[in-house]
């Protein structure tokens, strides 16, 4: 489970490695593996699409999500401004040359487009990691707030209606 606050920047560390489908990365050296999150809200069904800033290591990825308003997909923006549970889908896309370049031409914006097959062109390979995230509100911003009353010191019994 990854756990964010809602406007703000957070990193997530999440196993990619044990469902990864491009296996012959490490005989390419030329070649990078990059993975496309999607989040979808659970209440609202509102999905926004990211590439993190990412490192990838043995046994997990470590994704760096960044804040900014209005958000760029291909930079690792995003701007969460709805509290609650999401679920977030790690799907692999392979670029074939190094360096690779996140913009609308060379990188899809979602796991179903399909771009003409070209040497720096992203091609998503396949979901690795599913889960849930939790985003809390920032304290003193809630949307619903309570006012705390103090309990009467004697006993409030009400009888008979009156």
């Amino acid at each position: 489970m990854i756990l964010s606050t809602i406007k703000t920047e957070f990193s997530s560390f999440v196993n990619t490695k044990a469902n990864q489908i491009t296996l012959e990365i490490q005989m390419l050296p030329n070649s990078v593996i990059r993975h496309l999150v999607k989040f979808t809200n659970d209440m609202s069904g509102e999905i926004i699409y990211v590439y993190p800033n990412e490192s990838i290591y043995n046994r997990y990825t470590k994704s760096i999500f960044n804040v900014n308003s209005p958000a760029d997909r291909y930079k690792g923006e995003l701007f969460l401004t709805l509290a609650g549970y999401w679920k977030y889908e790690f799907w692999e896309v392979y670029f074939e040359e190094n360096p690779m370049t996140f913009d609308e031409e060379n990188s899809p914006k979602t796991e179903l487009e399909i771009l003409k097959p070209k040497p720096n062109h992203g091609i998503v390979k396949g979901l690795v990691a599913i889960g849930k995230m939790y985003a809390a509100e920032k304290a003193g911003a809630e949307e619903v707030k309570y006012k705390e009353y103090i309990s009467p010191e004697k006993t409030n019994f009400i009888y008979n209606g009156e």
